[in-house]
């Protein structure tokens, strides 16, 4: 079973806008280190630029913000972006940060 498959089937969810956070324990032995994976839909954005664009953000606010958040250690998220609009990266960021706070 794929890791996104796990995380969807048997991880708890819940939605704060414009993201769909599903996320579990890792399995791994290391307990510091997180897996995330990024999803952006193609049936909401058809086009791949705008999907890596959206990728992008998410990641790098991500990255900036995961060392100051003790909850994300240990744990496979997967984020799926619902949004049909491109948020700019400020609101990104701040609605990613807000999303992980509720991450147990």
């Amino acid at each position: 079973m794929k890791t996104v498959e796990k995380i969807h089937n048997s991880g708890k969810s819940f939605f704060s806008y414009p993201f769909k956070v599903y996320y579990s324990e890792a399995e791994s032995s290391l307990p510091s280190k997180y897996h995330l994976i990024i999803s952006v839909p193609k049936k909401i954005h058809k086009r791949a630029v705008k999907r890596n664009l959206i990728r992008r953000r998410i990641r790098e606010a991500f990255r900036l913000d995961a060392g100051l958040l003790p909850n994300v250690q240990g744990k496979e998220i997967l984020l799926v972006y619902v949004c049909p609009e491109i948020h700019e990266y400020g609101k990104i960021r701040e609605s990613l940060h807000q999303a992980i706070l509720k991450i147990e």
